[in-house]
């Protein structure tokens, strides 16, 4: 059993790398080469066997390595620590993105260490030889990236694979990281925008808007087509300043005209489905894109044919025509049907008492007779006065408030604005 102890204990001290009587000198200051021909770096972790705390602390130095030499490698990490009556207990979560292909792979390990508390590391780089070679993959990234700005351009080409081109040379950029890069950022810039620009001004939308009325809560009186001109085929959406529209296939479909009588339509790319390796190109793309199509739509009040007894009419088409062109004729794209009773008494004392009763009924007026909304109450007006137009006014008033009050809104959100 001893034996065996002795063995475990070799084992761990072997996983916690070289340990010395006397710390070496680099894990409390980082080595300084003269000649300038090396960098290093150095990373450290606590020591806990439940956690990566080795990979910890190398994650670490390899960070520290690449500020060093300001390569594109960015190292982003997380040590969570704590302390209870065990000790330290460490949880460590690493995520390391390269956004060089080089990835540093060209340092070696020159020592480890680890005391009692923490695991030590130390790497270096031959500084002058990573930066030859980073030069050279730089160089022939930007030839292969002015490529892709060529087929940008290209008139050629349909649009859809220009836009591919100009993602990829972005992409690629975001890649090196060439755009953090003093010697190749202007000229990136400026050739990336003017590949756009190119792009942008071949794009044409044909937009077919009918000269027919379109009316508010009536979407279906809305139509309208589109289509390309060309063979330009890169993702579209459609945004409006009021009310909701889509697209579906060649026709732009209104699912809620909203509130407002003027509505501007703009059709811009949908960054959505256009798809990038990397976010920064996209956010490259939408900040710098211009393009876009748009149309302004005109929505009338929807037309409504009232029908009702003549003492109401006139009260009753004024508060409807908040909402609603009231009309006499036919033709009208919605029905008010009301069902009303008037009841005058006079009692023996010279009295007069007015009762005024009814609902309401709102159609669809098409092909087919489409009930949109019934009151499911009575709504009612009673007054009673010495004077028969008193009487009469006065539960007119009352009705009307109660129809103002039950009525009118419900008949506005029967409709889809």
């Amino acid at each position: 059993m001893r034996n065996l102890l002795l063995l475990f204990s070799a084992l761990i001290l072997a996983s916690c790398g070289t340990r010395k009587n006397t710390p070496p000198s680099w894990i409390s200051g980082k080595p300084i080469d003269a000649t300038g021909t090396y960098v290093y770096g150095v990373g450290s972790s606590y020591i806990n066997p439940n956690t990566a705390y080795q990979q910890a602390a190398r994650s670490n130095a390899l960070a520290d390595l690449a500020q060093e030499v300001q390569s594109e490698i960015y190292d982003e990490t997380k040590l969570v620590q704590k302390e209870d009556a065990g000790g330290f207990n460490s949880a460590f979560e690493s995520n390391t993105t390269s956004t060089s292909t080089l990835r540093l792979e060209d340092y070696e390990l020159v020592e480890s260490y680890a005391d009692e508390v923490r695991f030590y590391t130390l790497y270096r780089l031959d500084l002058q030889a990573f930066l030859r070679k980073k030069a050279l993959q730089d160089a022939e990234a930007m030839e292969w990236i002015n490529g892709k700005f060529t087929e940008a351009k290209d008139g050629q080409l349909s649009a859809p694979a220009r836009l591919s081109a100009l993602i990829d040379a972005l992409d690629k950029a975001h890649d090196f990281q060439l755009f953090g890069d003093i010697k190749f950022k202007t000229k990136l810039n400026a050739s990336a925008t003017e590949a756009l620009r190119n792009l942008e001004q071949s794009m044409i939308v044909a937009l077919f808007i009918p000269e027919e009325l379109a009316y508010l809560g009536l979407p279906t009186t809305f139509k309208a087509q589109w289509q390309y001109v060309g063979r330009d085929q890169i993702p579209l959406t459609i945004q409006s300043s009021s009310g909701q529209f889509i697209f579906k296939e060649q026709q732009i479909k209104c699912l809620h005209t909203g509130n407002e009588s003027v509505v501007q339509l703009t059709i811009t790319w949908d960054w959505d489905k256009i798809q990038s390796s990397h976010l920064a190109t996209k956010s490259w793309l939408k900040n710098k894109s211009q393009w876009n199509q748009g149309a302004v739509i005109n929505f009338q009040k929807p037309t409504l044919q009232l029908n009702c007894p003549d003492e109401l009419r006139e009260a009753l088409s004024q508060s409807l025509s908040q909402y609603f062109a009231v009309q006499t004729e036919e033709g009208a794209k919605i029905g008010l049907e009301s069902r009303i009773d008037l009841f005058t008494e006079t009692s023996t004392q010279g009295t007069h008492k007015v009762v005024i009763e009814g609902t309401f009924i709102m159609t669809a007026i098409e092909e087919y007779v489409d009930v949109l909304w019934k009151s499911s109450n009575t709504i009612d007006g009673t007054a009673i006065s010495s004077s028969k137009e008193r009487a009469m006014q006065s539960a007119k008033n009352a009705f009307m408030e109660d129809f103002n009050y039950f009525v009118l809104p419900q008949l506005q959100r029967s409709l889809h604005y």
